[in-house]
Order: C-alpha cells, then structure tokens, then sequence
C-alpha cells in the first residue's frame, strides 16, 4: 500500500478531472469515503485548483491523505513545490475542536522533519486551512529557528493564494529540489536529535520499579542486565538472537521493554532499538502518560531556572527559547514506542516475493520507486523489542492482511506475523535482536499466534540462535514445537513476582485457580492474600461505592468486563468497542475526575482489548452470563442477535477464559466482583445464569458487601 492515497505532479494535478480525483481517494476501505468526507475532499480539490493556478505547469507534487512512516496520523495534503514542503490540514466542516487540530497540525510538521528522511532539509510551511473563514490578511509566520519550520499560517480561499505566493517568493524557496518520487516514498529514519532527545526523556522518567532494592526489583535488574548482555555479545560476534522473557501479569515486563529500549538509543554505536506492541491501546497510553510526565517536568525545571533569572527582559528570553511544546515530546517518544502494524507496514514495501514453497523468500525490489540515499529495506532498528508478542498473527491471518492491503505482495506466502518480522530483522548483514515479551496464558484475540509460533517461526533461520527460560516449556505446544530445536535456557529471562503491589502478591496465581476450577487451591491463596481486598456483590451501587471508598486521592479506580458480557446494559455499563480510538482510550486512562468520559465515572466500561498491558489501582470487575459456573466446567457463551450461543470452538472458548484472566488481574490494590442478580422478565439475563457464579465465589470464600 503506497503512504497516500492519491499523488501527481501538479501539472497532471490540474488536468485531471475532480470527480477521477474523488474516485482514486475513495478506492480503498482505508479511508471514510462518507458523503460529508466527498464533500469535504470536493472542496479542498477546488480551492487548491484555484490557489495553485499560476504554477500549475511547475514542477511539484500534490499527495493527499499521506501517512509518515512508522508514525501514526494522516495529513489531509502535502505540495511539494519550489523546495518548499507545504503541509495543509482542511477544515471545511464542523470547527469546535480547532485548538486540538492546530495541534495536530503542528505535530504532523514536527513528526516529518524527526522522521521523514526526505524532509530533513526542507523548509516546512504548515497551513491550517478553512476555506470558508475570514480572514482578511495573508500573514506569513517565517521561521524563528535553524529547522526551516514556518510558523503555523491560518488562511482561508481568499487569502491561501497571497500566503502560497509569499513563501514560493521568500529566501527559503528554490534552496533545494524536491524529487516526488523519493519524498513520497521516503524510508524512516529519526534524526540523531531526536534519538537523543528520547533517551535523554525516558533517562529521567521515574523508574522507582526498577531501582527498588527488594527481591522485586532485583528480578528485573537481573532479567534488564541479562538482555542487555546478550544484545552487545549479539554485536561483539555479529550474532543473531531471538531472546523470549515470560512473566506473570504486572511483573514488569513493559518496563523492561521501555527501559532496554531506550538504553540502546546510541546512534554513534548503530545501537538502535525500538519497543513495538499491537496492542494499540497499550501505545496510545503509554506514549501520552510518559509526554504528559515529561511536559509537567519540564515545567518545574523551567520555573526552578527562571527563579534564578532577576532581569525581567532575560527571564521573558529564556522562557521563550525554552518553551515546553507538547509536538516535540510526543516525537521524540514515537521515536522508541510504536505499533507493530506501522513497523510491519514499513518493511512490506520495497520487496518482492521469490520462489514457492518451503523455498519461498523476500527479496528487495530494485524497481521500487524511492531512489534515494536513505534505506527503506533493512530495518532501521537492530533491537526490536515485541511487547504482548503473544498476540502477534498466525500464518493465515497475517497473509490475508497482507494481500488484502499491499497489492504488490498479492502471492504473499503463509507466513505468520513472527516469521515475517524475524524475516525483516534478518536483512541485516551483520547483527540483529528480537525479543519477545510474553503475557503467559493472555492471547485473547481470533488470529493470535500465541507463544507455539515464535518457536515455530525461528526454526526457518538456522543463523538465529534462541535464548529463553525453561518455564516457556509448561505449554504443551511450545514443548512440542521446542523439540529438537537448540534453545540457550535463561531463567533470568522469567520474571516471577508480580511487582504492581506486595499486596497484590499471588493474585496471578488465585486467578489461575479460579478460572481452572481448583476451588482448595484458590482457599488456600485467597488466604494469603489478607492485604489485597476482594469482594463479591449484587448490588452495583455498592461496588462503585466500595472502590471509591477504598482509593485514595490519587488512585484510579474503573470498571473493567469481558468483551462478551453484551448485557451489562441493563445496569449502564457500556462496554468500550475493542477498535477504540485515541479520543477514547487517553480520557479513560489519563482524564481526571471532572472527565466523564474518564474510568472515575465508571459509565465506559474498559474490556480485554483496552486493559492487556495496562494498570487501574482498583477495579469492579462486572461478570455477566457470557461465563458461567457449573460443576462440569464453564459455560461459555457470546451473545448473537438476541441470545445467547454456545462457544464450541476450543480457540475462542482459550480466548475467553484468558480475557477473565486479563481483567482479573488488572487492579494494583484491589476490586470487587459483581456479578448481577439478573431479571427472569429478561431472556437473556435469566437469575440461574448468574446464580451458579456468585455461588462459586461464595465457596471460594470472596467476602460479600
């Protein structure tokens, strides 16, 4: 899939009909091709006619709906023209959120000129564009610094014309040529300012947890130290690893990641390393809670210096040259987390497939249009660092993905998600590491490869040499595909305490014997677990009541339930969509109490999808009638149509258990589980499909409130 959706030069720009235009833009299901995004289009298409009249027989480029690599974000028009990069964000409807979309404006500049290795010596004119605004005055915000990035112009189509005309007639133009082909196509690659910025920013985050001096954090110095061991002796002897570390939920094994992500960041040394996660949620979170630590920080430290600072006009100076912009620490943190669909997406262009069967490779496309000096084949990271790697794709999965999205790689072969990304790793030529952080028992998802795969995958790459614990081999498909293959066994590489809360202390282990029906052995531990509170109730009002009560000022607390559990309705929990978007996901995690779309209000409630990877202090964990208790095993169930169907297929009947297993343990001190009393007036929420569950519980010995 090329990074547009349409692209010309501007001569062909302008012979082209609007409505052929229209047609290429609303080819794929990529895009929202609704009537009031046509007309939108339809506008911007016209303005830029008329705005762009007197170079319509220039050199240049017009791109629309253009992705930067690795980056997520979609910018609604580039023009390349006269060595000038101009960016244009559309506002031709509603234009209520106009602070928040300048700001995105902003970051798409900011996020090219840190990644986009054709734009490093552009000269950048961003312009937010409301076509049916007044604004009388065609003002032209010209750089303050040594990037080239104009200020953010605000033009309407009585005044785009005069601003395009400005910049094309300033100093900054005709300095360079912009070549179309190579900019659309340009590969990723952060600039060194950029990489040092985002170790410097994660250097001085808050990692209490991995300096803490009792058994909990020296298991993760132990498993950090060991990773990082086995990453420079992959690059002392040009050595290829894949390393796997496994864990019990809230062991810290995104910590790990983040932090051996950022201590390879040594451009000088080629120690490039990036953590990936396809659980977007997860990415979303992480990369706006560390942007909003590093923003609050760098505010006190910019206060405490002004205070040092007695002459006003060198107080108002060094404000200004030290101004705290959000852009810029959202960039530098995308430089070390990122989705793993960016990173896959990336290294799928530019090659072809070569040969059939068990001789089927990848090899690199010599006619690809990008002819620059940047790479676009091998990775630009030599440490890839897969949280929730469990989750990744299997074989059919991933291959219908691809054909379906890249149409050059039609006769993409069965490949797994693994098998393609140890694939991509190994076009190195000299030294490469992978490594997987494994949620045991958390694959929760139709397409999930689980843990089996990555031991499949790597039996294709002789050259690869596998480290990983030896608790990996409690799986009985992992130990079946182990045999015979030569694994490094590591058991630092096993993170065994869960390291949210000592009071949280075997929780894992509790809720393995729940969901596994081993009523003594769950006594046994709940005993244990005299300092982390679980309840059990019918009555929602006092569970809600029963978290708040127990947080404390700056504790989050929410309500969390099984992607199934389809009529919670009834009681006004609104389960999130698992597709949620960053508008809903951020608010839920990060928004304060006086955000009612934030988990506080317990109205949106989190599921599996939103909550893997991520923390809530405590939880009201609600369990409806997709699982349900019987002497024989659960009962498993998801809701169609009307009603209830049974869950026959081993697979998603694995999934389920494992999002009960998600959402119990997603609470650091605490939760209640409720379990409603249901309505016999109600077919689908029946008294004796809730009864037999909050009788188990009972047995368990869970205390009621």
């Amino acid at each position: 899939m090329n990074p547009y959706q349409y692209a010309t030069t501007i001569k062909d720009f302008f012979s082209t009909d609007e409505n052929a235009i229209i047609g290429i833009l609303t080819q794929t299901n990529a895009f929202d091709s609704k009537r009031t995004t046509i007309a939108s289009w339809k506008e911007e298409i016209s303005t830029l006619k008329t705005a762009l009249n007197e170079y319509k027989v220039e050199d240049g480029f017009v791109a629309f709906e253009y992705t930067i690599p690795r980056v997520d974000g979609r910018i609604d028009c580039v023009i390349g023209l006269r060595g000038v990069l101009f960016v244009l964000e559309f506002k031709t409807g509603d234009t209520r959120d106009i602070n928040a979309d300048k700001e995105q404006l902003l970051q798409y500049v900011t996020d090219l000129k840190n990644f986009h290795f054709e734009s490093y010596d552009l000269p950048i004119a961003p312009m937010w564009v409301v076509p049916s605004a007044d604004v009388p005055i065609a003002r032209v915000m010209r750089p303050t610094t040594n990037e080239n990035i104009f200020g953010l112009m605000s033009v309407c189509d009585t005044t785009i014309s005069e601003v395009f005309k400005k910049v094309l007639t300033s100093e900054y133009a005709n300095k360079v040529k912009v070549d179309a082909d190579n900019w659309l196509h340009s590969p990723y690659c952060p600039t060194s300012n950029i990489v040092e910025a985002a170790r410097k920013l994660y250097a001085n985050h808050k990692v209490e947890d991995i300096n803490r001096s009792d058994a909990r954090g020296e298991d993760l110095i132990r498993t950090t130290d060991t990773l990082i061991n086995l990453i420079n002796q992959a690059k002392a002897r040009n050595e290829k690893y894949l390393c796997m570390v496994t864990g019990v939920p809230g062991a810290g094994k995104t910590l790990i990641g983040l932090s051996v992500a950022t201590l390879h960041q040594n451009e000088e040394h080629s120690n490039r390393s990036v953590y990936l996660s396809g659980n977007r949620p997860l990415v979303m979170v992480l990369q706006e809670a560390l942007a909003r630590d590093a923003r609050d920080r760098s505010k006190v430290k910019l206060e405490q210096e002004l205070a040092k600072i007695d002459d006003k006009n060198e107080k108002k100076l060094y404000k200004k040259a030290n101004k705290v912009s959000m852009t810029d620490i959202r960039s530098r943190i995308k430089q070390f987390i990122q989705p793993v669909p960016n990173w896959r997406k990336e290294y799928l262009k530019g090659i072809l497939v070569s040969g059939k069967g068990e001789e089927v490779s990848f090899i690199k496309d010599v006619n690809y249009q990008y002819k620059g000096e940047g790479e676009f084949y091998i990775p630009y990271d030599h440490v890839s660092i897969y949280d929730e790697a469990q989750r990744a794709w299997e074989a059919k999965e991933n291959a219908s993905y691809v054909r379906k999205k890249e149409k050059h790689l039609s006769n993409f072969p069965e490949w797994s998600e693994p098998r393609f990304l140890i694939s991509c790793m190994d076009r190195h030529p000299d030294w490469a590491v992978y490594i997987c952080l494994i949620g045991n028992g958390q694959d929760i998802n139709h397409g999930e490869a689980g843990t089996a795969e990555w031991i499949r995958s790597i039996k294709h790459f002789p050259n690869w040499q596998t480290y990983a614990p030896s608790d990996i081999l409690n799986d009985a498909e992992v130990a079946k595909e182990a045999k015979g293959l030569k694994i490094n066994y590591l058991d630092h590489l096993h993170l065994s305490t869960d390291l949210r809360s000592i009071r949280a202390e075997n929780l894992a282990e509790l809720v393995n014997s729940i969901l596994s029906m081993k009523v003594d052995t769950a006594q046994s531990i709940l005993k244990k677990l005299d300092r982390y509170p679980i309840r059990l109730t019918r009555d929602l009002k006092k569970a809600k009541q029963w978290v708040k009560q127990n947080a404390r000022p700056n504790e989050r607390y929410g309500a969390l339930a099984s992607s199934k559990g389809q009529r919670l309705k009834p009681d006004a929990l609104v389960l999130l969509p698992a597709n949620s978007s960053e508008t809903e996901v951020i608010p839920w995690f990060l928004g304060d109490k006086t955000n009612v779309n934030s988990s506080y209000y317990m109205e949106d409630v989190a599921t599996e999808f939103q909550v893997q990877g991520l923390e809530i202090d405590w939880a009201v964990v609600a369990w409806d009638a997709d699982l349900r208790y019987s002497a024989n095993g659960w009962k498993q169930f998801q809701f169609r149509g009307s009603k209830w169907m049974n869950i026959n297929k081993d697979e998603i009947r694995r999934y389920q258990i494992n999002a009960y297993r998600v959402i119990l343990t997603r609470a650091r001190r605490g939760m209640v589980i409720y379990v409603p009393e249901g309505d016999n007036e109600d077919h689908t929420r029946k008294c004796e499909f809730y009864n037999s569950t909050y009788n188990y519980f009972k047995q368990i010995g869970i205390k009621e409130i």
